[in-house]
């Protein structure tokens, strides 16, 4: 299984040679020829696999072992239809370097917290071993109360990693993501990025309006979005009608700048450059909020355990002066 740091390796030299010209199977076998690790060496060879028996590179993918994500596959599957494949390698390769950095940054951060944790959890421990003089059932306490911490921990990671991935289909829940202080502000920023990337991407590929808007909305792996393509912005279309007023009409989904910048470029016919604009701008401000996030999380991490650190010194206290008290008796 490819991790985030071997995707952006990979696709940062598929961007890399695709641009200059070589054919994805012939960029797999340059890529491989400098001897990557198993896990990416061995994707390379699926997708030479894939192509080589007259595959295309979406049906290659959908099929790999190593189970890329739907907003991967969406996002290739867009580029190769228009015809810029480059374009989706360096979009997919920028978004994973930001998410690995910001991860990367967020565990940094969490090491001295979850040290001060263990600490407050064990020195309750020992005030209570202490007092009873029954190490066996305090060490057996400490190790459920940190069993229950990371089964905590894991629950939540992997809740938020499926509720993540259903909000691509569900409006509902992709809006409940989008209300969480910052995050929800990333979420929303890379949706709009990936929204206007791959709009341009079609629309500079002579694909109709049509094709392309409801592209940009799938591979925007937003719920919300998706909806308002199928059931607005779509039937507006076919009705002969312009995107730029049902944009407007949607500023929970569309910024309101961003509507009249796209209405005012759509009737100057100047549409790609103002959408390769807001992909730009979209993309600064998902990369700006993902920073924030890694600075905020640790923190709002570290406080909270600080405060089962002092409640934990309490007990201990607390414990102490029974003990001294029984003592005096």
């Amino acid at each position: 299984m490819l991790n985030d740091r071997d995707k952006y390796l990979l696709y940062s030299e598929l961007a890399k040679l695709s641009e200059a010209g070589f054919p994805i199977n012939n960029a797999a076998e340059s890529i491989l020829d400098t001897r990557p690790p198993s896990r990416q060496a061995n994707f390379l060879k699926e997708i030479i696999t894939g192509i080589e028996s007259k595959k295309s590179l979406t049906e290659t993918i959908n099929s790999l072992s190593s189970g890329l994500s739907p907003l991967e596959i969406s996002l290739i599957n867009a580029g190769e239809k228009s015809g810029k494949i480059p374009e989706i390698f360096n979009h997919l390769s920028q978004y994973f370097n930001l998410k690995q950095s910001i991860q990367k940054k967020i565990k940094a951060g969490l090491i001295y917290p979850i040290l001060l944790l263990h600490f407050g959890i064990i020195l309750l421990a020992l005030a209570k071993t202490a007092q009873s003089r029954d190490f066996v059932s305090e060490a057996m306490n400490v190790l459920t109360t940190l069993l229950i911490v990371y089964s905590i921990c894991t629950i939540f990671y992997f809740g938020f990693q499926t509720a993540n991935r259903k909000a691509q289909k569900s409006p509902s829940l992709d809006a409940f993501l989008n209300r969480i202080p910052i995050l929800g502000k990333v979420r929303k920023s890379f949706a709009l990025s990936r929204f206007t990337e791959i709009l341009r991407t079609y629309l500079i590929s002579s694909h109709s309006v049509s094709s392309s808007i409801l592209a940009a909305a799938e591979a925007s792996a937003s719920g919300r979005i998706l909806r308002c393509t199928k059931e607005k912005i779509l039937p507006s279309i076919d009705a002969g009608n312009p995107v730029g007023p049902v944009l407007a009409n949607e500023p929970d989904n569309f910024p309101p700048v961003f509507a009249r910048a796209y209405i005012t470029s759509e009737e100057s016919g100047t549409l790609d450059v103002e959408l390769k604009k807001w992909a730009s701008v979209f993309t600064d401000e998902a990369e700006s909020s993902s920073k924030k996030m890694g600075v905020i999380f640790p923190k709002i991490a570290y406080l909270l355990i600080v405060i089962v650190v002092i409640w934990q010194i309490f007990q201990m206290a607390n414990i102490y002066f029974e003990t001294l008290e029984q003592f005096i008796r």
